[in-house]
């Protein structure tokens, strides 16, 4: 009689302790979900991306229009960042070269003034081109699409364009994320 009585507290004890238990795990793991999540802001960009323009990618040519755009999501564990650049220029019309190889330098200054290591590089300016680079627990990449080259009635008007010039579209993307911790885990959310 006295082991079934002991028997039924113990289940008693185990019937109340559990729900706690699991309760409390569950609380916990909500806590640490919450906590490893990374929301995108000035503090997790680069100050490459933070300040990068196309301006003055063509010092010799004459802004035409741009356009920013790039959703940053937040992640676990990271956050991430993306800006697609698109310009368009007018320029001399034999410079279409001279003025991806511009670009390309100027990326490159950006990138080494603001203390980034460049970890890749492929492609050229007439194909266009990739960059990929670290900077502190930020890991970017670059892509520089080839240089689209328009009749200027098509691009502005008549009214933008002097003699000899043509309108030419510049694409730029870079996406960066940047990580709680090196080589730590990352997702989307």
């Amino acid at each position: 009689m006295r082991i079934k009585g002991k028997r039924r507290r113990q289940l008693q004890i185990l019937a109340i302790a559990l729900p706690i238990v699991a309760s409390s795990v569950m609380i916990l793991r909500v806590m640490t979900a919450k906590a490893d999540v990374a929301h995108p802001d000035p503090a997790t960009e680069s100050a490459f991306l933070r300040g990068y323009t196309t301006a003055n990618a063509f010092t010799p040519g004459t802004p035409l229009w741009s356009q920013l755009s790039g959703p940053d999501i937040t992640g676990r564990g990271c956050a991430f960042h993306q800006r697609e650049f698109r310009s368009w220029f007018a320029i001399p019309s034999a410079n279409a070269h001279r003025a991806m190889t511009a670009v390309q330098r100027d990326l490159e200054d950006r990138l080494r003034l603001a203390d980034s290591q460049m970890i890749a590089e492929k492609g050229d300016p007439r194909e266009g081109f990739e960059y990929e680079y670290e900077t502190g627990n930020i890991k970017g990449s670059i892509r520089v699409e080839p240089l689209v080259i328009e009749a200027p009635a098509s691009a502005a008007g008549k009214a933008a364009f002097q003699l000899g010039q043509a309108a030419v579209k510049l694409h730029i993307r870079i996406s960066e994320t940047w990580y709680k911790t090196p080589d730590g885990p990352c997702g989307k959310l």
